[in-house]
Parts: C-alpha cells; sequence; structure tokens
C-alpha cells in the first residue's frame, strides 16, 4: 500500500513539474531586451539595451547578442528553475544553465556564474 501512494505521488509531481515547465516554456515565448545588468550586485557599465534574446518554444532554439558582437544561437529547454542553452554555432557545444529568478508575461530574470561573479540580468518582453 504504502508503494503504491509513493508511486502515485511521483508520477503526480511528475506531470506536474511537466505542466511548470510547459508554462515557462510559453512565457519565455518572444523577444527580449536587457533592461538592467547587476554584477555582485552593482550596475555594469554596459548599456543593457544591447542584450537580447529570443526565444522560440515550438521549435526550442533561441539567439542571444550581446556587445561586441557577441552572438550565440542553439537550442533551449527549461526545468523546473533553470534554463538551459547549448549554443550550436561553436564547434564544440557545451550545455550552460541559469537560473531564473522572475518568469513572468512581460519580465525575465536570469542569475548566472561569470568568471566567478554572480550577474543579474533582468528583461523586458518586447514586440508584443
Amino acid at each position: 500500500m504504502i508503494l503504491r501512494y509513493i508511486l502515485f505521488s511521483l508520477v503526480f509531481f511528475s506531470f506536474f513539474s511537466c505542466d511548470t515547465n510547459q508554462r515557462k516554456m510559453n512565457l519565455i515565448d518572444g523577444q527580449w531586451q536587457g533592461a538592467v545588468l547587476l554584477e555582485q550586485g552593482d550596475s555594469v557599465s554596459v548599456d543593457p539595451t544591447d542584450l537580447k534574446f529570443t526565444f522560440d518554444q515550438e521549435d526550442k532554439t533561441y539567439t542571444y547578442q550581446s556587445t561586441l558582437n557577441y552572438r550565440e544561437a542553439g537550442n533551449f529547454y527549461i526545468q523546473t528553475k533553470y534554463l538551459f542553452t547549448e549554443d550550436t554555432l561553436k564547434a564544440n557545444p557545451l550545455e550552460k544553465s541559469v537560473e531564473i529568478l522572475q518568469l513572468d508575461a512581460d519580465s525575465l530574470h536570469i542569475k548566472m556564474m561569470d568568471k566567478g561573479r554572480e550577474r543579474v540580468m533582468k528583461l523586458a518582453k518586447i514586440g508584443e
């Protein structure tokens, strides 16, 4: 009986997690532009509007462009509170992950580590 309860609980939470991930995929779909970039809690001397993401949740692809003509593009997925990307423009693509701090209809806040320093990028949805 206990084993059946545990199995039911695992299946329930698995479906709940998949539904939450799909809801986040639907929310992240579209174009995003940087509004604020913080490093260790302080503003970075970069124009945040130069930071742009586009996510296509149907194809599960993304593009990212930044300052100095930096560009990424490839595949992405969301699992719980993490956004995983794989830049397929590189010869040996590596999967990277960032923590989603906030995601709603018009705001995306992500936290990442860059050379041992915490960075928070706050983006606003554009083109809607």
